[in-house]
């Protein structure tokens, strides 16, 4: 796949084109993406897709602090190519792109840059200022610009369609093999293991404190998960349990959100390693034990958990 950064130097064929922000590249938007893939395989043409960075909702929130995505730009680029898609185009998302009407955005976007001949468009595809650009708008100005249309239907999952914001919700609940199931992949945390203050290896459970690389990352609900853990330039998977949350037994917790994870039968110091967890089961709530001698009790019992759960 080849990456572009804007427009310059775009030589495409007869392009097949699809567009969105693609966040957590769930298996609707693959379907989405295959077909375009299949679509520019059949009539010759170049696959592209095209994304927007920043999300738009960061440009256009006026506090974005509160936002979180299931994907940053680096996994949006893995996950994408893994489709087969020929190009993507990726378009910095400015408060000026947003204030282009919808048949702006695709005579001057997609018709003058990309020479679009075909665009396939997802079930609730909605653009141009204030989203007001519909399938049907699509219609209208591809009938007036020269170029075929199709709409995907969308791919439904327990009678709900498959849809990033549905992801988002079921991982805020802490449900991540559901998540699982609509991405069609383990949700993941990609961060860097930071300085902590060494409570766990004190009680014979040493964690390592993960920060995630990415500001906007969500972060499941508070609780313990049955995860795996790769540690940048190690090729093994390594079984572990991760506990965010507070921390509410340990006295001198200063009530900050982390995410520590126990990496079972490891030894070794990956202070400052990049590490990425994927998320397998979730165990239960984080809770607050009378002693340390009962937290410690209960991680015994969620490390023989967690050993079972990622044998099976």
């Amino acid at each position: 796949m080849e990456v572009h950064y804007g427009f310059e130097g775009l030589k495409l064929v007869s392009p097949v084109v699809t567009t969105g922000v693609f966040d957590g590249v769930h298996l609707g938007h693959r379907m989405l993406l295959e077909r375009v893939v299949m679509e520019a395989g059949n009539s010759g043409s170049d696959s592209v897709a095209v994304t927007f960075n920043p999300h738009p909702r960061v440009v256009l929130t006026g506090d974005p602090s509160h936002l979180r995505f299931l994907t940053d730009l680096d996994e949006r680029i893995s996950l994408i190519g893994k489709t087969g898609i020929g190009h993507l185009v990726i378009i910095r998302f400015t408060h000026e792109l947003s204030r282009m009407t919808a048949c702006e955005f695709i005579e001057k976007i997609l018709c003058r840059h990309l020479g679009v001949s075909h665009l396939i468009t997802g079930f609730n595809h909605h653009f141009g200022s204030k989203q007001s650009g519909t399938s049907d708008t699509i219609f209208k100005c591809s009938k007036a610009m020269g170029f075929t249309v199709t709409r995907e239907e969308a791919l439904m999952s327990d009678g709900v369609p498959v849809s990033s914001s549905a992801i988002r919700d079921l991982l805020n609940k802490g449900d991540v093999e559901k998540a699982a199931r609509l991405l069609g992949y383990d949700y993941f945390i990609s961060g860097r293991v930071v300085a902590g203050k060494r409570i766990g290896r004190d009680i014979g459970f040493p964690t390592a404190n993960i920060e995630s690389i990415f500001e906007y990352k969500l972060v499941p609900l508070d609780g313990v998960y049955a995860v795996e853990v790769k540690i940048e330039g190690d090729d093994a998977i390594h079984p572990a349990m991760v506990n965010i949350g507070t921390r509410p037994t340990i006295k001198c917790s200063d009530g900050r959100r982390t995410i520590e994870a126990h990496l079972i039968n490891f030894e070794g110091d990956i202070y400052n390693s990049r590490v990425c967890i994927r998320f397998r089961h979730r165990l239960r709530d984080e809770m607050k034990f009378e002693s340390i001698q009962a937290l410690v009790a209960q991680l015994g019992r969620d490390r023989e958990r967690t050993i079972d759960l990622l044998r099976q």
